[in-house]
């Protein structure tokens, strides 16, 4: 559990789905991922004054390698908050947690004055969709238990809800309901926050806030059939999670550069 040090609100920045490179000028479908995350970054310290966590939803890297997490870190590393890591369907959990020895990337419990952030690993070794194993659900339920008064945000790399978008919905969670059951148990949980889908919603699931975040990349088109490359730009998530269980959010992106992609490539 990791104590963050945080006024009666929390200043958040989510980025998602990075997948860096070992090579500084890898891409995915054309378009080069360490440039946009920079390009991105730099819209973040433009617009946020005060941020007291990033969280860094899963698909770090495309290609598993160390050097992939270790730009990730020094892309990071000017920024004064803390930021935690997820792991996503292309990340080497073995790199990843290498890259994690003694800097509380991958803290699973985040507790503030009045919030808890939960940070779960979705990912299925060598599988594009998700799954929370027990080991994963147990945990979620001990933390909500623990602590019933705090408003609570959960987080992991993958979709519990379908997108309405044909390819994408059959690679989320596998247990979904699994995971539900959990939720409905308790009534302190606030919002569910993924990444994965490299496109923006804001839902309501009962009394549930569901979001999900732009990539840094690659944007993939809503509402499709088929894979297809959406012409948005790359992008980010602020959060401020609210004394009273209220959360503000907008999403930002990176509208003034033009990037490279290739829009004729059907999967990645």
């Amino acid at each position: 559990m990791f104590s963050l040090e945080a006024n009666d609100s929390v200043h958040l920045v989510q980025i998602t789905d990075t997948h860096l490179n070992e090579p500084e000028d890898g891409h995915l479908l054309g378009m080069q991922t360490l440039h946009s995350l920079h390009c991105v970054l730099d819209r973040v310290r433009m617009e946020q004054n005060h941020i007291d966590a990033l969280l860094v939803t899963g698909d770090l890297s495309q290609d598993g390698s160390m050097q992939s997490y270790r730009h990730l870190q020094k892309a990071l590393s000017d920024f004064s908050c803390p930021s935690f890591w997820l792991e996503g369907n292309h990340d080497n959990p073995t790199n990843l947690a290498e890259a994690d020895a003694g800097n509380h990337h991958l803290e699973r419990v985040i507790r503030t004055r009045h919030w808890q952030i939960i940070m779960l690993n979705s990912q299925v070794v060598g599988k594009v969709y998700g799954r929370l194993d027990e080991q994963q659900l147990k945990l979620l339920d001990s933390a909500l238990s623990e602590q019933p008064q705090l408003h609570t945000l959960v987080c992991f790399h993958h979709h519990p809800v379908d997108m309405e978008c044909d390819w994408i919905d059959g690679i989320g969670i596998r247990n979904a309901d699994d995971f539900w059951q959990v939720i409905d148990r308790h009534d302190n949980v606030r919002a569910v926050l993924w990444g994965h889908v490299h496109q923006s919603s804001d839902r309501m699931r009962g009394n549930v806030r569901l979001l999900s975040t732009p990539s840094t990349c690659v944007q993939f088109e809503p509402h499709t059939q088929d894979f297809s490359v959406d012409r948005r730009a790359p992008g980010y998530r602020q959060l401020t999670l609210n004394a009273d269980g209220s959360i503000d959010t907008t999403v930002s992106r990176v509208d003034d550069i033009e990037f490279d992609v290739d829009y004729s490539v059907k999967g990645y």
